[in-house]
Order: structure tokens, then sequence, then C-alpha cells
């Protein structure tokens, strides 16, 4: 399938696909979720990379996506998605790590997230 989607890309002159999205879903709300491959790290990590190294044998490049954490479309640009760190570390990272380790993605594209301002402190504080 990688390669099949390799060759209409070169067709069409594209250079880069956006995809595959290995993000976990996590809510049914997440407009993206058709896009995922699974709701277990393991299993999309390997669909994923299969997918990554078919696309990538035929010279297109691939943008492995979202990384990480992006569950929701509403307000996308705003959310923060707090994530204890074991969750993080065996739910979210694993996908994208088989991934990158086996298959080297030509990039990863991140997911947006709320942008955090830092605010100066008074003086004194």
């Amino acid at each position: 399938m990688g390669q099949a989607l390799a060759e209409e890309a070169v067709a069409l002159g594209v250079n880069v696909l956006l995809g595959p999205g290995v993000n976990m879903k996590r809510t049914p709300l997440c407009g993206r979720n058709f896009e995922y491959f699974s709701e277990d790290p393991y299993l999309a990590g390997e669909l994923a990379s299969a997918r990554v190294e078919g696309i990538q044998s035929k010279g297109v490049g691939t943008s492995l996506k979202h990384f990480a954490v992006n569950n929701q479309e509403s307000e996308r640009f705003n959310i923060d998605a707090v994530v204890d760190e074991r969750t993080l570390c065996e739910m979210y990272l694993p996908a994208f790590e088989r991934v990158v380790k086996r298959a080297k993605p030509w990039t990863v594209m991140c997911a947006y997230g709320r942008r955090h301002r830092r605010r100066a402190a008074a003086p004194g504080v």
C-alpha cells in the first residue's frame, strides 16, 4: 500500500505525504480518529512503520503525525492536553518511537497544543 501511495504521489509531483497518523485515539470526539491506525501503540507503530518504509522506498517522504497527544479538533490551538508521564511513556510515545527508529520518516508533524506564555515576574517575586 505504501508503494502504491508513493507511485501516485510521484505521478502527481508530490514529494512528501502527510501521514501516517499514529496518535492514540483517546476520545471519540477527535475529528482525526479516522487517520490513526489503532488504539494500541505497538500495532500503530508496526502498521505505520510498514507504510513509511513502503512510501519512502519510492523516494517520497512521509510526515509522521501528530506528535503527540493530539486528541481533539475543537479549540485545537488553545487546548492544553495534560497527560501524566506514565501515560505519555506507555501509550502516546511508543508508536512514534517505533516508527522513527525503524522506518526513519523524513519529517514529524507536531500537534498544535496550547501556546504557553511566560510572564515576567514582578521584581522581588
